[in-house]
């Protein structure tokens, strides 16, 4: 017979994350990914998107189905009473054996001449393939799925990154701090993030790619942020940006201070009612437009600076 597993679903306060993130590593449970909620905004140009990180996240457990469903969920229970109310059990699904289920929905993916992978991927699935990312999905958005991280990656194929200082604000799970690294850029990649569960992602795809830790300089939380802001690189000559278009207006200041004269940012997490806000705004402060994709509503652009 098949083996069976259960997958819950279960909410965790923004402020107990990363303690439960660390308790369920060492429990029975096996951790799929913790995500934030995402809400629709309306806005005067049509919605957006944006993380809620005020409210619960969402966190994927899965579990070997040895008895009632019953049982388990009430042990689950008891278990997750440790954390006095931070984090409550939703819902329940039987499904196929663990690597059967949850890891299916994260598969390997070409991006140009790279392909983009998580670890269990079988190898003669990528036996032609020269170049391959390792990313796992874990605790920090981005896999590599999203149009925005695979315009981006798109884009940066174009560039010669030999010896570039790089900043990646966004970064997320490191996917693209990873690539600049391995294509040759400055080390130490400065990786920031506002989402604390990032270090410890990224540390683990560093080890997965085999970079070395000092190739890598990770920064948690918000770039405006003075104390955060005082621990980036003085100048660089290429900045990402995949956070939305009304983040990438306000961290502007930022990029405009720490990027080199002629340098490049990309920016993403755009999408298309709000292009125009964002260009204008990078316009007006000397950036000038080179190139640009669009995934579905989604826009990612590269421009140069051009201090006056």
């Amino acid at each position: 017979m098949e083996p069976r597993w259960l997958k819950y679903i279960v909410h965790v306060e923004p402020d107990r994350e990363e303690e439960f993130v660390a308790a369920v590593l060492d429990s029975p449970y096996t951790l799929g990914w913790v995500e934030p909620q995402i809400e629709v905004l309306t806005t005067g140009n049509g919605y957006d998107y944006t993380e809620n990180n005020s409210a619960p996240s969402i966190a994927y457990l899965f579990e070997p189905l040895e008895q009632t469903n019953e049982e388990h969920v009430h042990r689950l229970e008891r278990y997750l009473a440790q954390w006095g109310g931070a984090v409550t059990f939703e819902s329940v699904e039987e499904v196929a054996e663990e690597n059967d289920s949850w890891k299916e929905e994260f598969r390997e993916v070409q991006v140009g001449e790279w392909w983009v992978a998580p670890t269990w991927t079988e190898p003669e699935k990528l036996a032609a393939a020269q170049n391959v990312l390792w990313i796992d999905p874990g605790a920090a958005f981005g896999t590599g799925y999203h149009g925005t991280t695979q315009d981006l990656l798109l884009l940066l194929q174009q560039l010669p990154l030999a010896g570039k200082r790089v900043l990646d604000i966004g970064a997320g799970s490191g996917i693209l701090s990873l690539f600049c690294v391995r294509n040759g850029a400055a080390r130490p990649v400065f990786a920031v993030d506002i989402n604390p569960q990032s270090e410890w992602q990224i540390e683990v795809n560093a080890a997965n790619n085999k970079v070395t830790t000092d190739s890598l300089q990770i920064v948690i939380g918000d770039a405006l942020d003075p104390a955060v802001r005082s621990q980036l690189p003085d100048q660089v000559e290429v900045v990402l940006l995949n956070i939305g278009g009304d983040e990438d207006v306000a961290m502007l200041p930022v990029v405009a201070e720490r990027l080199a004269d002629g340098g490049l940012v990309m920016l993403s997490g755009i999408v298309e009612w709000n292009r125009e806000q964002v260009l204008a705004a990078y316009q007006q402060a000397g950036f000038h437009l080179l190139k640009e994709r669009t995934s579905d509503e989604w826009v990612t652009m590269m421009m140069r600076y051009q201090r006056s």
